[in-house]
């Protein structure tokens, strides 16, 4: 059974909501790049489309202790707890 109530009205046409996905990934020099990428997805059907919007990536990233970083990911564990990867920018010189 749904949650919605029997007696709501939904709007006609799809339900369009802009989504923002953060990543890291790994490059060959074993530092890391910040990908943030913008999709959208029609919550009546679930389908996602990309978005016209482009990728936005910064870095380098090297991974850091929690003492000292500029951006942490929160994941999953193969046991279900939570954890935390660090990230702390790398200066150019």
């Amino acid at each position: 059974m749904s949650l919605k109530s029997r007696k709501s009205i939904d709007r006609a046409g799809p339900d369009y909501h802009k989504e923002k996905t953060v990543s890291f990934r790994r490059e060959s020099d074993n530092t890391y790049t910040k990908v943030i990428t913008h999709t959208v997805r029609n919550w009546k059907d679930s389908q996602i489309k990309q978005s016209k919007d482009e990728n936005i990536e910064s870095g380098p990233y090297e991974l850091s202790n929690e003492d000292e970083y500029d951006e942490k990911i929160l994941y999953e564990d193969f046991d279900g707890s939570d954890k935390y990867l660090f990230f702390k920018l790398l200066t150019k010189k």
